[in-house]
């Protein structure tokens, strides 16, 4: 395949605009608009999904690794909130990933949610994260949800490995190995919206409750086109075991937000 370019009870802001995604308080969620402040300037992304590190249990952010261009203590915010800083990143073969947490200055908390609005009418603002698979099945349908092009759903994956994706300008790093999904003539993602949380919608009941819940099963990192003259209909995204061994973490549901254990280390990462 031709190498692609890259491109619940919430909490309410005590004062400014009100929670969005584009001002996302504490406790931080998963397809927010994030500002990631480098060097030669700010650069727009998307917030993943929550997670815990293997080696403390602490909590942290994923999103995509060349939103800072690869680089560690790279400063983020999110409207009139900081949102943490990169303590892990990479762009490398095996993976575009990063790690945003706080700081001994500035510590921050992560939830367990993903921001979802902007899809079609009566869509949920928001779904909690309820479970994870390791990978999404062959022919199977997604959403992503982006900061920019925000929710869009009924992508099919198309192939599980054969996604590659490459900077335009040297050094022309590239990742292989990413899941590779269409929505055939269909703008499905733009600038910005790198990082964001790839899902299956689950709408079930807690509790005697309706709750709004999402199954992960990727993190977004690169867009493109099938025809060059069309839109921006393919999309490449990590798989949540990618995510989790190369970062060392393990995705956090709404179930175990309570645990204060750290997470068992996996042990088919290879």
């Amino acid at each position: 395949m031709a190498a692609l370019v890259t491109a619940l009870a919430w909490s309410t802001p005590t004062s400014g605009a009100p929670a969005s995604r584009a001002n996302d308080p504490q406790p931080h969620r998963g397809g927010a608009d994030l500002v990631v402040h480098r060097s030669e300037g700010d650069f727009g992304c998307t917030s993943g999904f929550t997670v815990r590190r293997w080696d403390d249990g602490k909590r942290a952010m994923a999103t995509a690794g060349h939103c800072s261009n690869a680089l560690t203590g790279v400063k983020v915010t999110s409207g009139q909130y900081t949102y943490g800083s990169f303590s892990r990143a990479a762009f490398e073969e095996k993976a575009d990933l990063g790690l945003i947490t706080g700081t001994p200055d500035s510590p921050q908390t992560y939830a367990p949610t993903l921001w979802t609005d902007g899809g079609p009418a009566g869509s949920p603002v928001a779904r909690r994260v309820l479970g994870k698979v390791d990978a999404p099945a062959q022919s199977s349908s997604v959403c992503i949800s982006g900061n920019v092009t925000k929710l869009v759903c009924d992508i099919t994956v198309r192939h599980l490995s054969d996604g590659v994706e490459c900077e335009k300008d040297p050094p022309k790093r590239c990742t292989k190995g990413l899941v590779r999904a269409v929505k055939g003539g269909q703008k499905i993602s733009d600038f910005g919206d790198s990082g964001a949380p790839v899902f299956v919608p689950i709408d079930t009941v807690i509790d005697g409750r309706p709750v709004h819940g999402a199954l992960l099963v990727g993190l977004f990192v690169a867009g493109g086109k099938q025809n060059p003259s069309g839109p921006d209909d393919l999309a490449l995204f990590h798989t949540v075991k990618q995510v989790e061994c190369f970062l060392r973490v393990q995705v956090l549901t709404s179930q175990e937000a309570d645990s204060g254990n750290p997470p068992t280390p996996r042990s088919d990462c290879g």
